[in-house]
């Protein structure tokens, strides 16, 4: 009598391989070499299993019973081994197609989950798997246009990365924990899913995607641990590992989190953040400063040392989380001992700056590319993308409607589409200046911020002489714009100490009490803090109006100065804030764009934060909230008159002090 042959388990996983691609019990049998009796009753039994399952799933649904619960985990446990999918697959043991996966990403989203190829996708995948590789931390920011599938991309790089290394740690990141887990539960289906894809016919006959030839749960071997007790949830969830050990302390192999989350200690070698901007959050505001915030201290910090941080989204505006990201720099220090303080000339800057260079990689991708365009037959819906065309995708961002967003609405075109900086050359300053980092005209900009000051807080090592000075902006109903500046002019820097934008009365600027014979007031307070920190105040530059005299006028004032030994200075702003040799526009921008103003740090600073904002809206027409602006105005001004200005970088240098007026 003949010895029955043992079945092995890859044989049976051909087995149902075959037939979820379509093929006969005949077909499918032949394949995996076993006879078609074999083959029949596994399938049977696989139909039976199913069969229990779904019967189960309408009675949890319906019921919501403890027993149909408990009847549909028992059938779902049958239905895997009627399948027996195999424990996770050494790569050695991997099929011709499973090979193949791992290193084509075209070859793997097209043959596993139905995609259509997509070259900027393919391209951008491979991009962010290299710069995963690298022994290097990485940050990266990817900008592409809405509809081109960037939420997929990141979906199909997770996806792979898990295939590749099953023992990668994945931070999937959004807007909100909401939306987050939405993408984690898409990831986790695709990994156990046990039948190949079949997109929408209609999608398949639009050329949008392909039916999957193969089932990632059966090529690589299971995701889901066979371990019932290993963490598996829709928000966080950890794969079958290649030596079936260690489910048990091993960190989750992915994780959603929500930027908006109150906490998140796990961290990653791998964090894909989409969605994180919107248009509320990229409008200048405390929403906007809160979300950077978060961004700086928590989300920065949750990649690992030679992992990846990349998120993924269109550009709103040049004062987006993009943009926030974009301007950040590094800096290569070869010598300790240097402090930043040379900010004298661009030749200084060259020849004792640290090297610098931007935080972030930026990989961006425009719906269209002008300089491919060959005409209409390259922009046709079945043309060839870019590279090889003009248009992205010619399927999915169709030429049709980007060219009525391009007349109908000029702006969102260029940043929501073309992922272009829309900042206005009539603002008076540029945000990059300000922070830092390459700006638009590939220039790279100092930035004039100091990230170990708070407001209240005076750099350390000044050397004498320095100016101590307070300008002030008052108004009689609206608010005042008040500032306290320490000048340096042996390295022509300016040093924002405080600021203030609030309303006040004239009495509560300086106080008298006629009983006491004590001051009060702002001026009193900030004084007395100057002389204590050892640069006591000496000039207080005060615009003169109707509502501002009393400072001239009265008695307590004119002995308040001689007692604080402050010189009052009246200022009159008529038209001369206009004017090309000594107006704001003349005086500001070249100061700010050479890094010579000094400002304290802007993470979580409303102060600091709100001359920012005014510096980078102001316009010469605006009326209201310019308060800060023009009290910087007023201490710019007058400095020369108080004492040994030191001359702008040259190429930026007023007229008027080429003159030597």
């Amino acid at each position: 009598m003949g010895t029955k042959r043992k079945v092995n388990p890859e044989d049976k996983q051909r087995f149902f391989a075959a037939i979820a691609a379509g093929s006969s019990i005949t077909e499918a049998s032949r394949i995996s070499g076993v006879h078609i009796n074999t083959g029949s009753r596994w399938l049977a039994q696989s139909k039976a299993a199913k069969a229990k399952l779904d019967a189960a799933v309408l009675a949890v649904t319906k019921t919501k019973s403890r027993e149909g619960g408990a009847q549909y985990r028992a059938y779902e446990q049958d239905l895997d081994e009627s399948n027996n999918l195999l424990p996770a697959i050494p790569h050695s043991r991997l099929c011709d197609e499973a090979l193949r996966g791992l290193h084509d990403f075209d070859f793997f989203r097209k043959h596993y989950l139905g995609r259509v190829p997509s070259p900027w996708q393919v391209e951008a995948a491979v991009a962010l798997v290299t710069m995963l590789e690298d022994p290097e931390k990485e940050f990266v920011v990817l900008n592409v246009p809405p509809g081109a599938g960037k939420s997929t991309l990141f979906h199909d790089v997770a996806v792979w990365s898990i295939v590749r290394n099953r023992a990668i740690r994945v931070m999937i990141g959004s807007i909100s924990q909401a939306m987050a887990k939405q993408y984690s539960r898409r990831i986790r289906e695709t990994l156990e899913r046990q039948q190949p894809i079949h997109p929408d016919p209609e999608i398949v006959k639009k050329g949008l995607a392909v039916d999957a030839q193969g089932c990632l749960s059966v090529d690589y071997g299971r995701f889901k641990p066979s371990d019932k007790g290993a963490l598996w949830r829709a928000e966080e969830f950890v794969v079958e590992q290649l030596d079936g050990n260690g489910l048990d302390n091993k960190e989750p192999t992915v994780r959603a989190y929500g930027i908006d989350s109150e906490y998140i200690g796990h961290r990653a070698d791998l964090c894909l953040f989409d969605d994180v901007a919107s248009v509320d959050n990229a409008r200048e505001g405390n929403t906007r400063d809160k979300l950077l915030e978060r961004w700086d201290q928590v989300a920065e910090a949750r990649v690992d040392p030679a992992g990846l941080l990349a998120v993924v989204g269109q550009r709103l505006g040049s004062g987006d989380l993009y943009a926030h990201c974009l301007n950040k720099i590094t800096y290569d220090i070869d010598d300790d001992d240097y402090d930043g303080s040379d900010m004298t000339t661009p030749e200084s800057f060259a020849a004792t700056e640290p090297v610098k260079s931007s935080k972030y990689k930026h990989i961006v991708y425009k719906a269209y590319y002008p300089e491919l365009d060959d005409g209409p037959k390259s922009r046709r819906y079945d043309a060839k993308p870019y590279p090889e065309g003009p248009l992205l995708d010619p399927q999915r961002l169709g030429w049709k409607d980007l060219s009525y967003i391009r007349y109908s609405n000029p702006r969102t075109f260029k940043v929501v589409y073309q992922q272009e900086d829309d900042a206005d050359d009539t603002n008076l300053i540029s945000r990059v200046w300000i922070t830092g980092g390459l700006g638009p005209d590939g220039v790279l900009y100092p930035g004039c911020i100091d990230n170990d000051r708070l407001p209240g807080q005076v750099p350390e090592g000044l050397t004498p002489p320095v100016i101590s000075l307070i300008s002030v902006d008052p108004s009689p109903s609206q608010f005042w714009g008040i500032q306290w500046w320490l000048y340096q002019p042996a390295t022509n820097l300016r040093y924002l100490i405080d600021v203030e934008r609030i309303k006040l009365t004239a009495e509560e600027l300086l106080g008298y009490d006629t009983s006491t014979g004590e001051y009060s007031g702002l001026l009193e307070d900030w004084t007395n803090r100057a002389f204590s920190y050892g640069y006591p105040v000496s000039h207080i530059v005060v615009e003169v109006n109707a509502a501002q005299r009393f400072l001239l006028a009265h008695d307590f004032v004119r002995k308040w100065q001689s007692r604080q030994m402050v010189n009052i200075i009246p200022h009159t702003t008529h038209r001369n804030k206009f004017d090309e040799k000594l107006g704001i526009e003349a005086l500001l921008p070249p100061l700010y764009r050479s890094g010579a103003v000094r400002l304290p740090t802007m993470r979580g600073n409303w102060k600091t934060l709100a001359l920012v904002d005014e510096l980078t809206k102001w316009s010469p027409d605006k009326k209201n909230g310019t308060d800060l602006v023009m009290a910087n105005w007023f201490a710019e001004l007058h400095f020369p008159t108080v004492g040994g200005i030191k001359l702008p970088p040259r190429q930026w240098r007023p007229t008027w002090l080429l003159s030597g007026n």
